[in-house]
């Protein structure tokens, strides 16, 4: 059994979830290249992946298992990056819109929901959550019953009332508003839930993955025995994936006269930078009490200068635009990569 607990984090983003697959590669890369394995994934190597949006449906590809092997990864990193990469344009098909496209926008959702239904169905069929290779937290939002939304694999084994087809978990996860219809799924019980996008709360799932491995990797749910309450800080490792934070200013002669209109889309933006932001402050202060604050990384850059790079357009020139910052995010960490990714291996 591995040293610490490991943890793997992977931010909503849209298309920018490129930048999270990209590093992956290296990390998986470096996995094989440090133990001589080839067949060495990422699903190997964290003991829970906590997902929202985009970072959702990489996780369910990371953990979906191979069809003529059950017990091991359908996907490795490269496939899993070609699969997000290379069906994304499909996935943002804009809805067809006769009217003014302002007023279109304003009043009814920008994509259709169908081909995201037909790309996730025809890969996953009918794999369920409970089916994953490992734990993991996925998370949505339920606007009936106002409450955050939690798919766990590990609560999926053990109730029906948990557990959902993986496409349905990923209609709910990335249900984001103005973009894609609310998503209505049934779980396994044929309880009905009626989601959004988790990234209206918790667009960087680190500090609920921390909590859910503090809470239930313990003897009581038989996913750690070595944990009668779970493991502490100092007995973890995390690794937090951004995809880029939009530092867009909005200079006070602009914003003191806006209305509500005007506020709409630089309130989104705010409240899901600042919310990202203010984990990453939470994760780092938590583990700046142990004695080795390094075992929580976060790797993310700022798109301060960068116009091309929206999160939901599928042009050629903005993926080659994302892929190529993935690529440079990576070499510019890849020494904190290559000495974090040692800690897996413990």
């Amino acid at each position: 059994m591995a040293k610490f607990t490991r943890i793997l984090s992977l931010d909503g983003g849209g298309l920018r979830g490129i930048i999270s697959a990209e590093v992956l590669k290296y990390v998986e890369q470096k996995l094989q290249d440090f133990t001589g394995n080839l067949d060495a994934r990422i699903a190997d190597y964290f003991d829970l992946i906590a997902g929202t949006s985009v970072g959702g449906i990489l996780t369910a590809l990371y953990l979906c298992p191979y069809l003529e092997n059950p017990l091991r990864p359908r996907c490795s990193a490269q496939e899993v990056y070609d699969f997000f990469r290379y069906k994304s344009s499909q996935i943002f098909d804009p809805i067809s819109k006769n009217s003014l496209p302002v007023l279109g926008e304003l009043f009814d959702e920008k994509y259709s929901y169908h081909k995201f239904d037909q790309i996730m169905g025809d890969f996953f069929q009918d794999l369920k959550l409970s089916e994953l290779l490992k734990p993991c937290l996925i998370t949505s939002y339920e606007i009936e019953k106002r409450k955050s939304q939690f798919f766990t694999q590990h609560d999926a084994i053990l109730d029906p009332k948990n557990d959902y087809f993986i496409r349905d978990v990923l209609r709910a996860t990335s249900a984001a508003p103005t973009l894609f219809e609310v998503a209505q799924i049934k779980a396994m019980n044929q309880d009905v839930y009626t989601c959004i996008d988790g990234g209206v709360f918790a667009n960087n799932p680190a500090l609920c993955a921390y909590a859910e491995a503090r809470h239930k990797f313990n003897r009581d749910f038989n996913l750690d025995n070595r944990y009668e309450k779970g493991p502490t800080a100092k007995q973890m490792v995390v690794l937090s994936l951004g995809t880029g934070v939009v530092k867009k200013k909005y200079p006070y002669e602009e914003a003191k006269n806006w209305g509500k209109l005007q506020w709409l889309e630089p309130l989104f933006d705010i409240i899901m930078t600042g919310g990202a932001e203010t984990v990453d402050y939470q994760m780092q202060q938590i583990f700046d009490t142990t004695e080795h604050p390094e075992n929580y990384l976060r790797i993310n850059t700022v798109l301060e200068s960068r116009k091309t790079l929206k999160m939901d357009d599928c042009s050629e020139a903005n993926l080659n635009e994302i892929a190529k910052l993935g690529q440079q995010l990576t070499e510019e960490n890849r020494q904190r990569l290559d000495q974090w990714i040692q800690l897996l291996l413990l």
